[in-house]
């Protein structure tokens, strides 16, 4: 199952509404909340029959003047019962008081997501004012409390960005918060923070809980179905991450090249990644070339090819003397080898007696 969310920062525009569908559609997703609608109810009525026929949605547009959060789900997958609707928190206390609250009653497990508007630490802002730990004390201590934890990402690390080159600002806004009961349980999970695109500054994010298939029969045939049903989401993940590894890595690599001549405020994340795409890459041709090697097998021309190649490798072709000149006859650099070690290793000289006093 798959469920989203989106900060889109006013839905009443066509192109807005057609990147949500495209977002539900692309990641079949079951459930999205839509955050800074800024819509009316009869609006959204008629948005959903153009876009999202047959869905049901919640909202608490009745609470807060110009609509503010939107909750659509499809009914054929999910269903979703809401227990509380209350409008925005203008202040960050009433917040925490509110999900300190909810967290303490809950014996379920539960999944936070949205915009927090708040960073849990210093590295989460990019530029700009740093938070001080007063700021963040609030946050860290309602996640201590309700033992929340951030779910693993993939995707963008800052997930809001200020749209003002003058001057920018990068924050980790938007995350996935989990509580205790998810690990008790063995649910597994992940979130995906997409770029924001043109129509937002910030993320969209879908989260997913994957080997939670149900499946009847032995250990190892439910083993082997989970496998089996793993295998297409695994293709796809190679084919989005590792696709055109070669072409990627110089990409990065000269993406690093460059913002090391003009700027120097992402060269880390820039670094890591040129790095990563290198890895891979390598990696990528290295298990290529040892399938070929065990298609091949011994005996064969591509055989006598790498034994050659490694022997290759392996020659001293030209070594540089004592006194200056280089050599590159092979009788003459063997030669030379015997002559250095036997001076080295193989001749008499006269040492000086042990002077045991010294011990």
């Amino acid at each position: 199952m798959k469920i989203g969310f989106w900060n889109v920062r006013g839905f009443n525009r066509p192109l807005k509404q057609n990147g949500v569908a495209h977002l539900v559609k692309e990641n079949q997703l079951c459930l999205l909340g839509i955050l800074e609608t800024k819509l009316t109810a009869p609006a959204i009525t008629k948005i959903l029959h153009r876009s999202f026929l047959g869905w049901c949605h919640t909202q608490n547009f009745d609470t807060v003047a110009g609509g503010h959060m939107l909750i659509i789900w499809n009914p054929a997958v999910t269903d979703l019962q809401p227990e509380d609707i209350s409008p925005k928190s203008f202040t960050a206390g009433s917040m925490w008081e509110k999900l300190m609250k909810v967290g303490q009653s809950l014996t379920l497990p539960w999944l936070i997501l949205g915009d927090f508007n708040c960073v849990k630490s210093m590295a989460e802002k990019q530029l700009g004012v740093v938070p001080t730990w007063y700021e963040l004390k609030d946050f860290n201590d309602c996640c201590l409390s309700l033992g929340l934890t951030d779910a693993p990402t993939t995707g963008c690390y800052y997930t809001w960005y200020s749209n003002n080159d003058s001057n920018p600002v990068w924050c980790k806004l938007n995350r996935v918060l989990l509580n205790n009961k998810w690990l008790e349980a063995g649910l597994q999970y992940s979130a995906q923070f997409n770029p924001p695109g043109c129509l937002s500054d910030h993320s969209p994010t879908t989260v997913e809980e994957g080997w939670n298939l149900n499946v009847e029969g032995s250990a190892q045939f439910k083993l082997c179905s989970k496998l089996k049903a793993l295998k297409d989401p695994l293709k796809a993940f190679s084919r989005l991450h590792y696709s055109h590894i070669t072409i990627r890595e110089k990409e990065a690599d000269i993406a690093l090249q460059n913002t090391e001549l003009h700027v120097q405020d992402s060269l880390g994340a820039l670094r890591k990644k040129a790095v990563f795409l290198a890895k891979a890459e390598r990696h990528f041709y290295y298990r290529k070339a040892k399938i070929h090697f065990l298609k091949m097998g011994t005996g064969t021309q591509f055989f006598h090819d790498m034994v050659k190649r490694n022997a290759a490798k392996s020659s001293i072709l030209a070594i540089t003397k004592s006194d200056g000149s280089t050599i590159t006859s092979e009788a003459d650099i063997g030669q030379e080898f015997v002559a250095y070690f036997t001076s080295l290793l193989g001749t008499e000289a006269q040492t000086l007696p042990v002077d045991r006093n010294v011990f």
